[in-house]
């Protein structure tokens, strides 16, 4: 008898314990974000469990009906899944809110560490990465890589790819010139030993060529990386492409939850860091940056009750 008490008890507290949904990307960068915050969230008390789908084309609906609670993407990605842009030609997603701001992104074009490619300008006639239909954040990014440099996919010989894990096969097996990259995420590590090394192309920082960039990738800037640990890619100091990337929420998650979620997030910075590089520079103090977007009620009265509301 005790035993069957002690197993209906057990039941009873799975059964009523909370479990949430985080949308996010099959692989690469992102996925390695979501990962870390669902394994941190979880041991923290609240449940979280990643979805991986093709893209944030694909779970922002699914946030925006309230089938998933949690999504993640970055800023310039989501001001276009908010206003059903681009990515989502003609399918806004309304109800998405702002969570918190986690890690700046610094992304661009890699070619091999041998090629004679040395600028964007050069990859004019080159086998480039097109299409992402699974994707459309690739094809927006590279859009904007090669207008930095007054080129467009016109100018590139393309080879369609439906989203980023086949795009980096493609370059792997040297298919394309270039691939879109990330600082810190796996997949560059392993390309760069495929290859017997990669190499980040350098942007042009001159305020046209930013702006270009920028009327594809909007709260993008550009900035120089130099060489360091961890920075695959960086053989000298390097200009690259940076936005910030956000964890964001259906309206209507209740408020405690998104709240426990910032809260776990904000106290445990030690442990999120450690789940990843791309990590490194997660500011707990800047969590409640304003990218544009409004933000969730939970996290807007976690983050004014902290002052660091911007």
């Amino acid at each position: 008898m005790k035993k069957l008490l002690f197993a209906l008890m057990c039941f009873s507290s799975a059964a009523g314990a909370q479990v949430v949904g985080l949308g996010t990307t099959q692989a690469g960068a992102t996925y390695q974000l979501s990962t870390g915050i669902a394994k941190v969230v979880s041991d923290k008390g609240l449940q979280m469990r990643t979805q991986p789908m093709a893209g944030a084309a694909q779970y922002a609906a699914l946030v925006n009906r309230g089938d998933i609670e949690f999504g993640m993407s970055n800023v310039p990605e989501l001001h276009y899944l908010v206003k059903g842009e681009v990515i989502t030609e003609g399918r806004a997603n309304p109800d998405l809110r702002m969570v918190a701001r986690l890690v700046p992104w610094y992304n661009g074009l890699i070619v091999k560490k041998d090629s004679a490619i040395q600028s964007v300008r050069d990859l004019k006639g080159q086998p480039m990465p097109a299409g992402f239909a699974g994707n459309p954040l690739g094809k927006v990014l590279i859009t904007g890589y090669l207008a930095n440099a007054g080129l467009t996919f016109e100018d590139t010989r393309q080879v369609p790819v439906p989203a980023f894990p086949r795009m980096w096969d493609a370059f792997k097996q040297q298919q394309t010139a270039a691939s879109i990259a990330t600082i810190g995420m796996s997949q560059l590590q392993e390309l760069s030993v495929a290859l017997n090394g990669v190499r980040f192309l350098s942007f042009d920082a001159s305020p046209a060529a930013v702006q270009a960039i920028g009327r594809h990738v909007p709260y993008s800037y550009v900035a120089e990386v130099k060489p360091g640990p961890g920075k695959t890619g960086i053989d000298a100091p390097t200009m690259m492409l940076v936005y910030d990337y956000a964890l964001w929420a259906n309206a209507k998650v209740k408020d405690d939850i998104v709240a426990k979620v910032v809260e776990t997030l904000y106290s445990n910075p030690a442990e999120i860091k450690a789940t990843s590089p791309l990590w490194a520079e997660f500011e707990p103090a800047l969590m409640g940056k304003d990218v544009g977007i409004a933000y969730h009620p939970g996290a807007a009265a976690f983050y004014k009750s902290k002052g660091i509301a911007k």
